[in-house]
């Protein structure tokens, strides 16, 4: 995955599929690793920046929650391990209003939370499906969606305590419940989620979904990634293997153009302050 530090936009990170965690301080002209050895390699599912603190950083890699407190020069590797065999920690979530407060989603469909900064966990949440996206609304942060990548939506309005399964038109799209990702616009009054069917939109977090037309056929193309203006959301971007779509009013009418490169799209970035600033992460064909 993709992750930009939340103040400072020249500083990014990137989750690997085989070379650890990698972090660039100049917009990604240049890219270096942390000097601990556990995150030098292998494959990294979620990079997550605490919103309050630059230097604070989660790293999820297999069974494994690792926390550091000093910009990448030390970490915790015991801030969360995960004992069943073959789960891992898939999904990272921090509180804006309360950074002590986290959210893990792992690959069996469990939520955990904990509110002292990851030294106690619960498990609040079982979908029985692996968890693709946590997404903390942006004004309330008692507000959360979990996506996974088979059973659809669930909703918390306070904090985690109590979930929905969400439906809101999603059944009545063939496979619209087997999510890739959510993102959301800078008031969450837009919510857009890309799956097997393709992009819908809700604009009551979660509640109700309407589809947004593209240029292909529902199911047609494979979409993992998808990006909007966050303070513009009828800028929306997205890629499949070859092609690269871009719309300026929120799907109605789309832009295309060969994606310059034979590797596949899977991560995908706007630089909030400069949205004609795109980052695009990119893994070659055979990884999925």
């Amino acid at each position: 995955n993709m992750e930009m530090d939340p103040q400072d936009k020249s500083y990014l990170y990137l989750g690997t599929r085989q070379n650890g965690v990698l972090y660039s301080e100049d917009g990604g002209a240049s890219w270096r690793q942390p000097r601990y050895a556990p995150l030098k390699d292998g494959l990294i599912f979620k990079v997550e920046v605490d919103p309050t603190n630059v230097c604070t950083v989660y790293v999820a890699k297999g069974p494994r929650l690792y926390k550091t407190t000093d910009c990448m020069r030390s970490f915790n590797s015991e801030t969360y391990v995960e004992n069943r065999a073959g789960v891992s920690v898939i999904q990272v979530a921090v509180d804006w209003y309360n950074p002590k407060t986290l959210y893990l989603g792992l690959s069996n469909g469990d939520i955990l939370k904990s509110e002292d900064s990851g030294a106690n966990w619960r498990t609040v949440l079982k979908t029985g499906a692996e968890i693709s996206t946590l997404l903390i609304h942006n004004t309330d942060s008692r507000q959360m969606l979990v996506s996974t990548f088979k059973k659809g939506l669930y909703k918390t309005t306070d904090a985690g305590e109590n979930w929905d399964h969400i439906d809101g038109g999603l059944k009545d799209l063939k496979k619209a419940e087997s999510i890739s990702t959510l993102i959301q616009s800078e008031d969450s009054g837009i919510v857009i989620s890309a799956s097997e069917y393709g992009l819908v939109r809700s604009a009551d977090f979660g509640a109700t979904w309407q589809p947004i037309k593209l240029l292909t056929a529902p199911g047609q193309v494979l979409i993992r990634t998808v990006a909007i203006d966050a303070k513009n959301p009828n800028t929306l971007y997205y890629a499949s293997n070859a092609t690269f779509y871009k719309s300026v009013d929120g799907g109605a009418t789309w832009d295309t153009e060969k994606f310059p490169s034979s590797r596949v799209p899977r991560a995908m970035l706007i630089d909030p302050e400069n949205p004609l600033q795109l980052y695009v992460g990119v893994a070659t064909a055979t990884e999925s």
